[in-house]
């Protein structure tokens, strides 16, 4: 997880130690969509079935199963087009 952009303040979750919580509204933290999950997550997911990882990740959660750990490093959102081609143009050389 990392610290959330300024386009998504509010955050995702919050840490407990390594386990991940629900957002408490304070030292909230966005999920940057890097994970390494078992295929034990994904069992009860049919194959080829389209869905989103949140409803896992919830469940996760409420088992007290889901851990996470924040990175400090540099981390782009680059879900629209307009941040892509922002993080593009910076990219380029002088």
């Amino acid at each position: 997880m990392v610290e959330n952009p300024a386009h998504h303040t509010g955050g995702d979750f919050s840490l407990d130690g390594e386990r991940v919580v629900y957002a408490n509204g304070e030292q909230t933290l966005t999920y940057a969509g890097i994970g390494v999950f078992s295929p034990s997550f994904f069992a009860g997911v049919q194959p080829g079935t389209i869905m989103k990882l949140r409803p896992l990740l919830d469940a996760a959660i409420a088992a007290g199963t889901l851990t996470g750990e924040r990175f400090a490093g540099r981390w782009v959102d680059v879900g629209t087009p307009q941040r892509l081609a922002e993080l593009d143009q910076e990219l380029k050389p002088a």
